[in-house]
């Protein structure tokens, strides 16, 4: 049986259609069609029906979907290892990261670690927690480093550091109670149901008063809205450092305790390539001194 047959049908299984698969896979749809038939024929079984909308996996495709699920992940087990094993940083290396550690974290921590390992391609995929989530079970990056606690127990986490957060206010509107009493934050849909919204239960536990006025998922946006003087947002302190040490922005309730995990994020069995492993051991190195 050949192992790309079995690649095709389970691209075209997972998709849901020929055509998606055809533009991942970048192979012309009639050859996928044509190398799932084979497949069939050596099995003997029917694994799949075409309609209009897509395919439909009969009982025996849904069992051979599941058994390639299970040797697809060994595959990218021992391409991991493989990579792992090597002893030179080269070649490519994808991860995401939450928007406010790609801007003011990255470029310092990324800089010394291409000095030291020229040989390495950095591909950086800044967004939400959610969408770095679906990032690496899309096998598109390799990690993620972020604040949120994913919802989907496929995942394995381990906190890298804690970050001190700041809750800030713009410099004119200090006195202002009815902007004390506004918050800035994340939108609660960019987080797990299942928990409650991290920024609120962080000021509850404070004992910090108000209600949400703005919410943006885009932590430079919130900063910005807040030297507006539109309101107050709790924000990581690397973020907001310049802006208090210049006085444009004050900081409310200085002495209580904000602070956050960043978390390392990665597919559960995972074994993280060399340049992967490298590059987290100069970000752990070097992070503590920026945050």
């Amino acid at each position: 049986m050949e192992l790309n047959y079995l690649k095709y049908f389970y691209t075209v299984a997972k998709e849901g259609s020929f055509t998606k698969a055809s533009k991942i896979l970048r192979i012309q749809q009639p050859t996928i069609s044509k190398m799932v038939k084979s497949l069939e024929d050596q099995l003997g079984l029917s694994l799949m029906e075409r309609h209009k909308k897509g395919i439909r996996l009969t009982k025996a495709g849904g069992e051979i979907y599941r058994l390639c699920d299970g040797i697809f992940d060994k595959i990218e087990e021992i391409e991991s290892f493989s990579d792992h094993e090597k002893s030179e940083c080269s070649g490519s290396m994808a991860f995401g990261v939450t928007d406010s550690v790609s801007s003011y974290l990255i470029p310092e921590i990324l800089g010394d670690f291409v000095r030291q390992y020229p040989k390495v391609r950095p591909s950086i995929f800044s967004g939400t927690s959610n969408l770095i989530c679906n990032e690496i079970l899309d096998g598109k990056v390799e990690f993620g480093i972020f604040f949120t606690v994913p919802d989907d127990e496929g995942f394995q986490i381990t906190e890298l550091v804690h970050v001190p957060f700041q809750l800030v206010i713009a410099q004119e509107v200090y006195h202002k109670k009815e902007i004390r009493n506004s918050f800035i934050i994340s939108r609660d849909i960019d987080y797990p149901k299942s928990r409650p919204f991290p920024v609120l239960e962080m000021l509850r536990k404070n004992q910090v008063g108000g209600e949400t006025f703005i919410s943006s998922n885009n932590l430079d946006s919130q900063k910005e809205l807040v030297k507006q003087g539109l309101g107050i947002s709790l924000l990581p302190r690397f973020m907001v450092k310049s802006s208090l040490e210049k006085g444009t922005l004050v900081a409310l309730h200085p002495k209580r305790d904000f602070s956050y995990a960043l978390r390392l994020v990665t597919r559960k069995g995972k074994v993280l390539s060399t340049n992967a492993a490298t590059f987290l051991d100069v970000f752990q190195e070097k992070v503590k001194a920026l945050i």
